[in-house]
């Protein structure tokens, strides 16, 4: 069975917007074969302000196709945050409470997390070739 995710989307509140809907099946590089490992689910909870996270080394994953999923699961101020980033500190976005996102990795960058505040918390899963 392949493994997918669907995204729904209920955008009519906007100008011209609609309700709308994706999905996509999660392959190995360049092929149609299934990704066949996954991490499984990890939950994190950081005590102070953190920097630097790893959450997918690049040496682990080298030329392989993946997709992470990333929660930032916290309960704090609306106000904080989980910074992500790729490679050299290249900022991807801010994750509030609540916020989540799902992105390809190609296993050549590393992918980090840094926390605004202390008592944050997330919940990340790597599907990817092995």
């Amino acid at each position: 069975m392949a493994t997918s995710a669907t995204l729904t989307l209920d955008a009519s509140e906007f100008t011209g917007g609609s309700a709308f809907s994706v999905e996509t099946t999660f392959l190995q590089a360049g092929t149609s074969d299934d990704i066949n490992q996954f991490t499984g689910l990890s939950r994190r909870e950081v005590s102070a302000a953190t920097n630097d996270i790893s959450i997918v080394a690049a040496a682990d994953y080298s030329g392989t196709g993946g997709k992470l999923y990333f929660k930032n699961t916290s309960t704090t101020s609306a106000s904080t945050y989980i910074l992500m980033e790729v490679g050299s500190n290249v900022i991807i976005g801010r994750l509030y409470p609540g916020d989540w996102m799902l992105i390809p990795v190609d296993g050549t960058e590393n992918i980090k997390a840094s926390t605004s505040a202390a008592g944050m918390s997330y919940e990340f899963g790597f599907f990817h070739e092995g």
